[in-house]
């Protein structure tokens, strides 16, 4: 037997099994391939485990107890993704955002991804999945636009040394302070925003929680020492997901700074949006004014000045300085 067929029939012969399956039993299934009393049926199985687990399916011995015998299972909860519950439309988007992201090159959980997908992908020739494929497809390829890519060696770097747990040395461009500097950082985990990779974890420079734009590092180096041996404990009392959904001038780069923006009248709701769920919103003068506090005065600076004439920086003072810094080194160039 071909051992892409022996490989897909002992992993349908587990999946149908309610009990653990013995070694008998599955020399008596495969006798042409286990059979036999000798190491090599052994080691076949055993290779044919690592490549199945390989493939995201867990292959497991367990042991035998009074209400059942020993034997080998895979385990279902492991295998099987849960009911995700959605229509075709979205299961489709979600392949497809996987496939692109394996795609680029430079996802550093592509081993995992594409695990995931092997197993959506059952769910995704559900009726319907095909022509909402087609749909989908359609709907990105409109504008052709990518975003930059990620810089694939560091991201494999850091994303190891967040798996096991290691701390990481960088030499850093700071985008605010415009200055180089050299932090011990223990990486909590990595995440994507706008096209852009970010690693978040404890600056020992800062003593405090940072996130670093990956563009920004220019050098890192994972602790040699005791590869297999953890260097911390990570924190349970911030979620990556939490990191992740911060604003840009809600990263910790100074103190906070309470900050006040006009607003044109008739502003979008979308740009009304773009402040995040922690603004404040008051109407004066026919205008809208947005309260907020900013840790990172740059980002936001920056993200006013992208919506053009409709937005306007009234406070706190040094912030429109800095706006206007920025204009008149544009309008320099410009000319």
């Amino acid at each position: 037997m071909q051992k892409a067929q022996r490989l897909l029939d002992l992993a349908a012969f587990l999946l149908r099994a309610a009990e653990p399956v013995s070694w008998r039993e599955i020399q008596e299934q495969f006798a042409e391939d286990y059979g036999g009393s000798g190491e090599a049926a052994i080691r076949k199985f055993e290779r044919d485990k690592a490549e199945l687990l390989e493939l995201g399916i867990p292959v497991q011995y367990v042991a035998g107890d009074e209400d059942r015998g020993a034997g080998y299972l895979i385990d279902k909860d492991e295998f099987y993704l849960p009911d995700l519950k959605l229509p075709p439309e979205d299961l489709a988007l979600l392949y497809l955002a996987g496939s692109a992201a394996l795609a680029s090159g430079a996802f550093p959980y592509s081993r995992d991804l594409a695990h995931a997908m092997n197993k959506l992908s059952f769910a995704a020739r559900a009726p319907g999945a095909a022509e909402a494929a087609a749909r989908v497809t359609l709907s990105l390829s409109g504008d052709g636009g990518q975003p930059p890519a990620a810089p694939a060696g560091l991201l494999e770097e850091l994303s190891r040394a967040v798996g096991a747990k290691k701390r990481v040395h960088l030499r850093y461009a700071g985008a605010e302070r415009r200055a180089r500097t050299e932090r011990d950082v223990d990486p909590y985990g990595l995440f994507q925003r706008g096209g852009a990779w970010f690693l978040t974890g404890w600056c020992h420079l800062r003593k405090d929680v940072r996130t670093f734009h990956l563009a920004r590092i220019e050098a890192c180096l994972v602790n040699p020492a005791a590869p297999r041996t953890p260097d911390f404990t990570p924190r349970t009392d911030l979620p990556l997901a939490e990191v992740a959904a911060r604003e840009t001038w809600e990263f910790t780069v100074h103190a906070p700074l309470r900050c006040r923006v006009r607003l044109e009248p008739a502003t979008s709701p979308e740009v009304r949006a773009s402040f995040g769920p922690r603004a404040r919103f008051t109407e004066e003068d026919g205008a809208t004014v947005v309260e907020l506090s900013a840790t990172n005065s740059e980002g936001l600076v920056r993200h006013v000045l992208s919506l053009g004439d409709r937005a306007e920086l009234l406070a706190p003072r040094q912030l429109r300085a800095r706006a206007r810094e920025i204009l008149t080194g544009l309008a320099r160039r410009l000319s």
